[in-house]
């Protein structure tokens, strides 16, 4: 009897040392008043120590496991006010289910840059055109050069002007002032307005707080229009004085419960592009013939002046793409590449030293047979198309790497990455539903940090992905050089890129240049010239702090890959300031948006019977076959273009390479809407639909008969 009471109590003993582990769960849904939100970042708090994070998935479900006890739960995601509920109770063997409906935050008006300007609020520069670069400004009343039949993008024609009105889809300016129906808790991430909410009634004030000497403060956020900022202010209860509350010290990343910096605003990062290709004879060959660039040509070893573009078209101009397209000079191959999903190879000569190479020869490979393209001449004299008797059809793979700079200038940026970078591909996804997408990352430092780089391989299970993004955090740095070379050897090397494929992209992420050195150089041109035989587009994006040598390289990076360059503004007034990229005018947008664009112009391809869509985005829960979209074509285009409309819309706007809108229609019908484009000159244009509030676009090529 005494053994068995003895082995009662000490079940007793050690049931009451383990219940407190018994574990409940926290599920619920995070939509907006239409669909559900991919990839929102649901933190759970408890004391302001971060518990656990996760991000919501395909159908905009989470799921948080945890001990009982009293928890602060945050919703977060990019375009959208944060949410917060406090005082969340979770008794054990009890789940609970907490949706959050979203509210849109400000949203971006049109900006379109094209001369110097001031910081403003969106609507105070919506249709505005502010100039670039001091190169453009005193090269604007020069002529423009004729051009030529048959070359891209080469001087002006005359054009119509297009005009920029605010839609009613889009939203309203940001307010001066925070509403003073919400209140507001210290929030641990910074600058952030909280729209609080209680599961149950308190009697104290939520805005009271305690600090260490047991003084009663009451919090007030103060919004500052003029920087887009808002202050936590303290002030004490019992004398009326007034103080910022003073920044936390950053805490070790490694630790659980911590957080290492404050995550940017939702939705306001802005960003531009620049395409030096698009605008080869009008502003890169100008910056060749100045001599502008030539320092940076020495200091990085590349030399951007022998181009050769070459398109493939079927016999029924359908575009090929993923085809092999080699550069020879007397039998040597001197450069590779594969053509894109408009048909589009970029090669060159002498990129690396400047050697004028003598019978030039280009090839192309397709399905294993080899095509003789002949003598081709330069992109200065025009693009060198070609047909070629091959079936229609393209490859369905898309690969897309994030390289990214993690030194601790950095924060901003890894901490959009983790916000929005599931809900960049779903819609890249839902613009082209017939694709597959896989995605990997690399992190780097520096070789005196804790680690030089850091990967995770191209993978079809996007969540997987985004979790490994969710792990890191910026640190270190602080030399301004970074590993940039081995982040390149990293991404080309030894991630596992598709054989075949419609497009494989490397965004390259930073604010620092690599380090300076023969050896650092020859890694960089190996990799370069290796990623264009892979047919990888290098895109890369400046943000704040990047200096002009490390523009040209990133220019140097996507001329070589046929590629691109992107930017952060200071439109947002987010993060430091941003170096003015040296261009001609360019387009401003969420920087959200211009990753989708570039994606899905990446992607696009045209049917075999030689149209093009645009799938419309307020649509993307359909199937692909049951999806609103337009279709235009011919695909390129010599006198006009038409474009089938599914609806009425609100604009049909096309912009040149610049950015500059050069034909407008207002409201256009559903149904056939014809464009005329004989008086512009060749190369690439954007379309864009403004539908609902919400912007889709489309590549459209005009050449001249």
């Amino acid at each position: 009897m005494k053994t068995s009471l003895f082995l009662s109590a000490l079940w007793l003993v050690f049931a009451s040392l383990f219940s407190h582990q018994e574990k409940s769960k926290i599920c619920g849904k995070i939509s907006d008043s239409e669909e559900a939100l991919i990839g929102a970042q649901v933190t759970l708090f408890k004391d302001r120590n971060v518990v656990v994070k996760v991000v919501t998935d395909l159908e905009g479900k989470y799921c948080i496991e945890a001990e009982p006890g009293v928890y602060d739960l945050e919703v977060l995601y990019m375009g959208y006010e944060t949410q917060r509920l406090t005082d969340v109770k979770l008794l054990a063997g009890k789940d609970l289910e907490l949706n959050f409906k979203m509210e849109s935050h400000t949203m971006l008006s049109e900006v379109v840059i094209t001369k110097a300007y001031k910081r403003k609020e969106a609507d105070d520069v919506y249709g505005l055109r502010v100039g670039s670069s001091e190169r453009s400004r005193d090269k604007s009343s020069k002529a423009s050069p004729s051009a030529p039949a048959g070359e891209g993008a080469l001087g002006r024609a005359p054009v119509e002007p297009a005009v920029f009105k605010p839609s009613s889809g889009e939203a309203k300016p940001m307010p001066s002032e925070v509403p003073a129906t919400e209140t507001h808790d210290l929030n641990p991430y910074r600058g952030h307005v909280i729209k609080n909410k209680k599961l149950e009634a308190e009697p104290t004030d939520p805005t009271i707080i305690k600090d260490a000497d047991g003084r009663l403060k009451k919090v007030e956020v103060v919004f500052e229009p003029e920087t887009y900022e808002e202050k936590v202010m303290l002030i004490d209860i019992e004398d009326g004085s007034v103080y910022e509350e003073p920044a936390k010290e950053e805490s070790d990343p490694t630790s659980p419960g911590t957080i290492k910096q404050p995550r940017p605003k939702a939705g306001l990062l802005t960003a531009g592009e620049w395409n030096d290709l698009h605008n080869w004879n009008r502003h890169w060959v100008d910056l060749l013939a100045d001599g502008e660039i030539a320092s940076y040509e020495k200091m990085y070893g590349f030399y951007a002046h022998q181009r050769y573009t070459v398109f493939l078209t079927n016999v029924n101009d359908v575009p090929v793409a993923d085809a092999i397209v080699q550069l020879k000079s007397n039998g040597t191959i001197i450069w590779e590449a594969h053509s894109d999903n408009t048909g589009k190879a970029e090669l060159w000569a002498g990129l690396y030293d400047q050697k004028e190479y003598s019978n030039l020869k280009a090839e192309a490979w397709i399905n294993g047979r080899k095509y003789d393209l002949g003598k081709p001449k330069s992109a200065k004299e025009g693009f060198n198309f070609h047909k070629i008797d091959v079936p229609c059809g393209a490859p369905t793979n898309v690969d897309i790497v994030w390289a990214v700079d993690a030194t601790g200038s950095m924060g901003d940026e890894i901490e959009y990455l983790k916000t929005e970078v599931l809900d960049v591909i779903s819609r890249s996804k839902n613009n082209n539903p017939s694709l597959n997408y896989r995605m990997g990352t690399v992190f780097y430092k520096d070789k005196t940090d804790d680690y030089t780089v850091k990967s995770s391989g191209l993978s079809t299970d996007i969540n997987k992905t985004v979790q490994f993004i969710q792990n890191q955090y910026a640190g270190g740095g602080g030399d301004y050089p970074e590993a940039v070379h081995s982040a390149l050897e990293e991404a080309i090397y030894r991630q596992n890129w598709s054989e075949h494929a419609i497009a494989r992209i490397c965004f390259l992420i930073l604010d620092a240049s690599p380090h300076e050195g023969s050896e650092i150089n020859a890694s960089l041109q190996k990799s370069i010239q290796e990623a264009a035989k892979k047919g990888i587009r290098i895109v890369p994006l400046g943000a704040s702090g990047i200096r002009k040598d490390t523009e040209f390289l990133m220019k140097f990076f996507g001329l070589a890959t046929n590629g691109s360059y992107l930017f952060l503004t200071d439109h947002s007034g987010i993060g430091g300031k941003h170096l003015e990229p040296t261009s001609d005018e360019y387009k401003v947008e969420p920087l959200n948006d211009l990753f989708v664009r570039i994606i899905t112009e990446y992607t696009s391809v045209q049917s075999c019977e030689g149209k093009s869509n645009i799938r419309f985005e307020d649509n993307q829960q359909q199937d692909s076959e049951s999806a609103i979209q337009a279709t235009y074509y011919p695909n390129p285009a010599v006198d006009q273009f038409t474009i089938d409309l599914p609806v009425e819309v609100q604009s049909i706007t096309l912009y040149d390479s610049e950015g500059q809108g050069v034909r407008k229609l207002e409201k256009p019908v559903a149904g056939l809407n014809s464009i005329r484009v004989a008086d512009l000159p060749a190369g690439f244009y954007t379309i864009r639909i403004l539908n609902n509030g919400r912007m889709q676009s489309g590549k459209l090529m005009v050449v001249k008969s």
